[in-house]
Formats: C-alpha cells, structure tokens, sequence
C-alpha cells in the first residue's frame, strides 16, 4: 500500500525472508542510498535516517519465521500544501535496491568452511572443496 502525501511518501511490502536477513539487507540500503543513519533500534528493527530534506524511518516487522513486511517513509520537516511533485524517488530507490540485495541473498551462500560467496546451487565450495548441504 503507497500513500503519497504533502512532501512524503509512505509504502509498506511484504517479502519471503527472515526478519534477521531483511534487518541486514535494510542496513545496506540506507548505505547504498547515503542516507546518514540517526537512530537504529534493533530491539524493534527500526532505522531512523536523514537524506537531503526528508526523514526517513524503515521498520522491518515479521510476520512469521520466514516473511516480513518492510515500512518505509519518508517526510519533509515541512508538509507542502499544494504540491503536485510526486514525492516517492526515495522509497522507489529504497526497494530497487532492496530487491535487488534480496536476489543476491537468495542466489548465494557463504562456504562454511572459508567463508567464500558460493552459489546457493553449488554441492561443493569451489575454493575449499567443503560439502555444502
């Protein structure tokens, strides 16, 4: 659901991930974004950032052990009255590169025996020879 109001954007999406995964993947979105980080709050898996003009706050929630649903919003210190900007660049930027670190989470594991980025369908680590699954 995306709610684009007077100098801000609010958006929420569901994804098939653990919370502990989208946590880590939410924190190098902000990196990727530039977004100076004020506040984190692991306890509630809450992100609080500045970026140019706009707060921005996203909350990881799960839903089971498995999904998560990930709130995302962005407000000017200021509401605009009448604007008619479209004022979602940041969360459309936010989940692009969400996405986009998801697959990459997916496509991929690390070796438990040398920590190498081995493909998620590999049986052996191409660089140690361990078993994998």
């Amino acid at each position: 659901m995306r709610i684009l109001g007077a100098g801000g954007c609010f958006d929420n999406r569901i994804y098939e991930v653990n919370q502990a995964a989208a946590w880590s993947l939410a924190l190098l979105c902000f990196n990727e974004m530039g977004i100076a980080v004020k506040e984190t709050d692991e306890a509630h898996f809450i992100i609080k950032g500045r970026l140019g003009e706009k707060n921005i706050q996203v909350a990881v929630e799960a839903l089971d052990a498995d999904s998560v649903q990930i709130f995302f919003d962005a407000q000017k210190d200021v509401l605009q009255v009448y604007s008619w900007t479209r004022e979602d660049k940041e969360a459309n930027k936010f989940y692009d590169i969400f996405e986009k670190k998801l697959t990459e989470y997916r496509a991929f594991i690390l070796c438990p025996g040398c920590s190498a980025k081995v493909s998620s369908l590999a049986k052996f680590c191409p660089e140690c020879g361990i078993a994998l699954k």
